[in-house]
């Protein structure tokens, strides 16, 4: 275990992630922490297989599965987790449905 620290994620550039998508992001114990904020009626066209643990620091996410069931959705101070997607389907991928930017804070768990 790495030593006791902090993440100055006000002090890293924004990165694009995807269009209308950037992101913070550090590597923390082998796993990308990020805040990814998307903007105003932004989505992922790609599926994402990885599992995240996720807080909605503002605004709300909806994410979409591959299998067809039911959208995840969250919002403003609700916590989240999108396990690692098993063979066979329940890969995701999320989209803003607040009517202005929505900011997360998610922690990365490789598949």
């Amino acid at each position: 275990m790495d030593e006791a620290r902090n993440v100055p994620f006000g002090g890293i550039e924004w990165a694009d992630d995807a269009p209308g998508i950037r992101a913070r992001e550090a590597e923390i114990e082998g796993a990308r922490w990020a805040v990814v904020e998307y903007g105003e009626g932004a989505s992922r066209d790609d599926w994402c297989e990885e599992g995240h643990r996720g807080y909605v620091i503002s605004g709300r996410i909806e994410y979409h599965f591959d299998d067809g069931r039911e959208p995840l959705r969250a919002s403003e101070g609700e916590a989240f987790l999108l396990p690692p997607a098993p063979p066979g389907g329940g890969a995701h991928r999320g989209r803003n449905v607040a009517p202005s930017p929505t900011r997360l804070f998610l922690i990365d768990d490789p598949a």
